[in-house]
């Protein structure tokens, strides 16, 4: 990014440095939009330190440029202590200017260091959880992942309206949708989810063994891992299903991303209050999503950007798929409005300069008060 000089020509703004700050699951949740933003706001430029756990999966982060910082555990109150003064000092070594909680999980190790570091923070929300309390005496801002978010964080005053922004995730999107482009392959849909409810999945495998008896070639991928795997395992075993279904297990991120992009479909079956990285990636893949509930999600736009059906209906589901498999050139259509949608509300060139803007906003204000303080 660049400011305007006396003479008129563009001048390069000096980069600062931000902590990104991640909790045990918050990298886990949120997926590529970490690299999506890390990499954005090296390109501003801006220097980027990342705050996360020790075994944090980070192999999709550039280190370096990013430099990450690992801590230990915070639960025991007698560690707490040397592992808060540890990060502390490292981030004043580093310089930091400005520490950001990715999400709400990552918010009480976020707000210590602020006060050790004397420093302002910013907050993500990525969850319409109930009882949240985002603010503290340091905060700067709140910045809500949908409007149902923002919303919900000013009407329960989780925080004060006049601190909470949007500021959806940001992911890279393919150019034009990749659905159903060889006629001669058979359909692959995808169900990604945690295998712990096991009725979500099981009223997938209904819908598919239903979907499958009116077409010859068709293709399941469940990915995901639970306590509720063997029983659907049996399920599929009792519809006579496993020919066309493989589990996979989501370890490996790349394998995962491939999968996803192969897919012609993508159904997303477990109810969530959160913005999921992984409908969003799987939207910016190209094909169309089936839906079975995403309160949080204000880009899943019933017929326009994805379908919704009832959670657990098997029936609903199955008439979804049917629909999606008999009219491709609609199909194609609702996925090339989801890449219309993200490309003009998920674009991470955008959210990388609303947020360094807002960075160089915050630590402009901290000195202006500081130096009138003095």
């Amino acid at each position: 990014m660049s400011a305007p000089t006396g003479n008129g020509l563009p001048q390069r703004l000096k980069p600062m440095r931000v902590a990104l700050v991640a909790a045990s699951q918050s990298l886990a949740h949120l997926g590529p939009a970490v690299r999506h933003l890390v990499v954005g706001l090296l390109d501003e430029p801006m220097h980027v330190s990342l705050l996360c756990p020790e075994g944090a999966d980070t192999s999709y982060v550039p280190d370096p440029p990013v430099q990450v910082i690992r801590y230990g555990s915070l639960r025991l109150p007698f560690i707490r202590g040397r592992t808060l003064d540890a990060l502390a000092r490292r981030v004043g070594r580093g310089g930091v200017a400005v520490l950001h909680a990715l999400d709400a999980g990552a918010l009480p190790l976020t707000r210590r260091l602020a006060e050790r570091c004397d420093l302002g923070y910013v907050a993500s929300v990525l969850s319409l959880k109930s009882g949240l309390h985002v603010t503290g005496r340091r905060c700067r801002a709140v910045l809500a992942a949908s409007e149902p978010i923002r919303r919900a964080l000013i009407e329960t005053r989780a925080a004060p309206g006049e601190l909470v922004s949007l500021l959806p995730p940001a992911v890279h999107r393919v150019r034009k949708a990749t659905c159903f482009i060889n006629a001669r392959h058979s359909p692959a849909i995808v169900a990604a989810g945690r295998l712990a409810a096991r009725e979500h999945f099981a009223a997938v495998l209904e819908a598919f063994a239903r979907v499958r008896a009116r077409r010859s070639q068709c293709a399941l991928f469940i990915v995901g891992d639970g306590p509720g795997e063997s029983q659907l395992r049996r399920l599929a075993d009792d519809l006579a299903l496993m020919a066309d279904l493989t589990f996979v297990q989501p370890r490996d991120a790349v394998l995962l991303a491939d999968i996803v992009r192969a897919a012609d479909v993508f159904i997303s079956p477990v109810p969530s209050d959160r913005v999921e990285i992984d409908l969003l990636a799987a939207m910016a893949a190209g094909g169309p999503v089936v839906v079975a509930g995403a309160a949080a999600a204000d880009f899943v736009l019933n017929g326009h950007t994805a379908l919704t059906y009832a959670p657990t209906d098997a029936d609903d589901l199955a008439g979804r798929l049917d629909r999606l498999l008999d009219d491709r050139a609609w199909a194609r259509q609702l996925a090339e409005n989801a890449l219309a949608h993200l490309r003009e509300h998920h674009s991470p060139a955008k959210a990388a300069a609303r947020l360094a803007e807002l960075y160089r906003g915050i630590v402009a204000r901290e000195r202006s008060a500081a130096g009138r303080a003095g």
